[in-house]
This record gives C-alpha cells, sequence and structure tokens, in this order.
C-alpha cells in the first residue's frame, strides 16, 4: 500500500532518468531481449526499447504500470508492462539477455529474495547479464537494503563481475553490480 500512494506523486526513486551504469551496459552490449523486474514508470523500459531491446516490465503498483504503459505508447515503442509480482514467472517468457533490478530487490524479505534468486535461472539467459542496483544495509535489523551475506548468497547462484559501491543522491550507501550465470552453468 505505501509504494501506491506515492505513485499519486512523484516517488522520490523515480528520477525520469536512466542511470549511466545502464546506459554504459548498452553502449557495450547489442540488443536483445530485456525484463525489468519493479519496472515503475517505464524511464528504463524506453531507454531500452529506444536502444533496440524488447523489453518487458513488472511492477506491482497498477499507477506505475499504467504511466509505463503511457509513455511506451505515446513515444511509439513496443513493450509489454506486466502488473504483478516479480516472483511470479507465469506471465514472462524466458529467456531474457538481461535482467534489471533498480531496487526491487532489496525491499524483498528474505524468503522473498530466495524465490527470487531461484527464478533468475529461469529468466535469465546462458549468456546473460543480471543488472542490480540496491541500497546497502546501514544496520542489521533495516528493512531496506542488503548485507554482504545477501551478496553471498546471490555468489550461490551467480558469477558477480563487477561491484561499484557509492552514495544515491540522498546519501545512502548503495552498489551497482553486474552478475551472469556461472561458466559451469546452473548449480
Amino acid at each position: 500500500m505505501r509504494f501506491t500512494w506515492m505513485y499519486l506523486g512523484s516517488p522520490p526513486w523515480d528520477t525520469g532518468m536512466t542511470p549511466p551504469e545502464l546506459q554504459s551496459f548498452l553502449e557495450e552490449h547489442s540488443p536483445g531481449r530485456a525484463l525489468d523486474l519493479g519496472c515503475g514508470t517505464g524511464t528504463n523500459l524506453v531507454r531500452l526499447a529506444q536502444a533496440g531491446w524488447q523489453v518487458t516490465g513488472v511492477d506491482f503498483v497498477s499507477k506505475a504500470v499504467k504511466r509505463a504503459q503511457e509513455k511506451l505508447h505515446r513515444l511509439g515503442l513496443e513493450g509489454e508492462v506486466i502488473c504483478g509480482d516479480v516472483l511470479d514467472l507465469r506471465p514472462l517468457h524466458p529467456p531474457y539477455d538481461l535482467v534489471l533490478d533498480i531496487g526491487c530487490y532489496h525491499g524483498l524479505d528474505q524468503a522473498s529474495r530466495e524465490v527470487y534468486r531461484r527464478n533468475l535461472f529461469f529468466l535469465l539467459a546462458r549468456t546473460g547479464t543480471f543488472l542490480l542496483y540496491a541500497h546497502l544495509k546501514s544496520e542489521p535489523d533495516a528493512r531496506i537494503g542488503i548485507s554482504e551475506e545477501d551478496i553471498q548468497r546471490l555468489k550461490e547462484y551467480f558469477s558477480l563481475l563487477h561491484r561499484q559501491d557509492s552514495f544515491d543522491r540522498f546519501g545512502r550507501a548503495a552498489t551497482w553490480m553486474t552478475w551472469s550465470l556461472p561458466p559451469e552453468g546452473k548449480p
């Protein structure tokens, strides 16, 4: 409910700008199929579609989904935007060459994170990339954010290609991580 009412205005996380980390990825990779988990109002779906990617976005806030659909339509871009749970694979059509998560995973509870990690195996193409942006936990019992333990759990499933820690525009510790499936395949 908390996220729904925030879309009555402009949520603080909806900057309307594609982050430079995604822009760099687009400059270095050929278009393919992309999935944005927690796509919000579709800013990154639009940028991906403009770069030639086939895009699918998922968000559980219907107002955000409607805005994302409107953005794509207004710009004459193709894309599918689904109102649903990022843990529900049924409406999706994997594999995806890129799975993007900017601020979704870090808000899930631990049980949901485990489901999410397992689901990525069905979602990510064998040579695909998982781009993850998350806040780092400021204290162990913080509700939002990931800990080093969470990152180690991701390493049980994926190979970490790159990590860049920084601070967001509000001064919170954050990280960008680039992941792939391990060379030996799925565990």
